[in-house]
């Protein structure tokens, strides 16, 4: 659901006003020495804040690696005015205009923020998850933001003292324009550290650029599981197209000294890698944005992540589960595209994207073994069968 903003200073576009650069860091809270705890709720690996808006409570994405947004809806009722139109560019290589908008007003808890600028987007993911748009980096960016998975709090403050932080237990945090996206260093053993964006709205532990995975897999550092094809990657504009993928295990890495084994990563063909939401099945994390430090208390220093994967990716698109990707050797067993019609004699000719994901993948495929019922492109139907490897 990631994407990067492309902010080309160019005269071929004349929305953007004389080509000048746009930044979403703009506004924010006039408050001094506030603290606030946010209660979150954590649903299918994705954070939901209730911020208010035009005095009416909203269920919002808290999405670290996304400016702020507000769905089109949204938009209608508040009747902002738009302050810019920009180009961008998703996670899966999708690209489209949008408005960008001038957020008068958003509350969380006590605590109000003015003139933040806002996307004005919506996805088919957005739709299923029920939100009116995305709490971003930006509007984080002059706050001390601490996630406290075991109470389901989000802690904003601008004074550090008012949380238990410890040093030995930080690296350092960088930002930039034009949403104030988080990044921090990850240890490679034996290598040269990898700069990583902190991406709450992705609901896995780590996704790799496919650029920074070929030159660990160049040097050995990388273990190469399978190579794939097809596509399984939905951003904002939706699917990415079918390409080459890596499944890979890194044997050890670090993330602000917490060290983490076997960590298993499947590459896309975005240039940032980055931790996701999964981060914090394995303690705190605080994004002190006005000291720059990116703080991870883990709850054991070390966590081994060893898992059994599927040799094939379902995915869902236009009421129909389709073959994703496939992994290995499995590529003379069925091809990105083919319709799934039934997984374990459960038929599934036709299914509905919020259906699958709002559960139904995990109750389907929460095995350790299942049999498909596959119909490719000619109408020739088979069943295969499928084992975590």
């Amino acid at each position: 659901m990631k994407y990067t903003l492309s902010f080309l200073i160019l005269f071929l576009s004349a929305v953007l006003c004389k080509a000048q650069r746009m930044t979403f860091n703009k506004g924010g809270t006039n408050a001094k020495n506030y603290y606030e705890e946010i209660s979150y709720q954590f649903i299918n690996g994705y954070l939901f804040v209730t911020p208010e808006i035009n005095g009416l409570k909203r269920k919002f994405l808290f999405d670290t690696g996304a400016p702020t947004q507000i769905t089109p809806k949204l938009f209608n009722e508040l009747k902002s005015a738009v302050i810019n139109r920009t180009k961008i560019t998703d996670i899966s290589g999708n690209k489209d205009y949008l408005d960008i908008v001038d957020l008068k007003e958003i509350k969380l808890n006590n605590l109000a923020f003015m003139g933040v600028p806002a996307l004005v987007s919506n996805s088919d993911i957005y739709t299923c998850m029920h939100i009116d748009g995305v709490i971003g980096s930006n509007l984080l960016r002059n706050s001390i933001v601490r996630i406290e998975p075991t109470k389901q709090v989000i802690i904003l403050t601008d004074d550090a003292t008012k949380l238990p932080l410890d040093k030995k237990k930080a690296t350092s945090l960088v930002t930039g324009e034009p949403q104030s996206y988080p990044y921090l260093m990850m240890e490679v053993t034996g290598k040269q550290p990898q700069m990583i964006g902190f991406d709450s709205g992705s609901p896995y532990f780590l996704v790799m650029a496919e650029t920074h995975a070929k030159r660990f897999i160049k040097d050995n550092t990388f273990e190469t599981l399978s190579t794939g094809f097809g596509s399984s990657s939905r951003g904002l504009l939706g699917l990415q197209k079918e390409d080459s993928l890596y499944r890979l295990r890194l044997p050890s890495i670090s993330i602000a000294k917490a060290v983490f084994t076997n960590v298993i990563t499947e590459t896309n063909k975005s240039n940032k890698t980055r931790v996701g939401a999964k981060l914090l099945n394995y303690g705190v994390v605080t994004m002190d944005f006005i000291h720059h430090l990116f703080y991870f208390e883990p709850i054991n220093e070390n966590n081994d992540l060893s898992e059994k994967l599927w040799p094939l990716k379902p995915v869902a698109v236009n009421n129909k589960l389709l073959v994703g990707v496939v992994w290995g050797e499995f590529k003379n067993e069925a091809n990105p595209g083919d319709q799934i019609i039934a997984i374990d004699d459960e038929p599934c000719e036709t299914m509905d994207l919020c259906e699958w994901l709002d559960g139904k993948s995990a109750v389907m495929m929460n095995k350790p073994t299942v049999v498909f019922s596959i119909k490719d492109a000619k109408g020739n139907i088979k069943k295969i069968n499928l084992i975590k490897e």
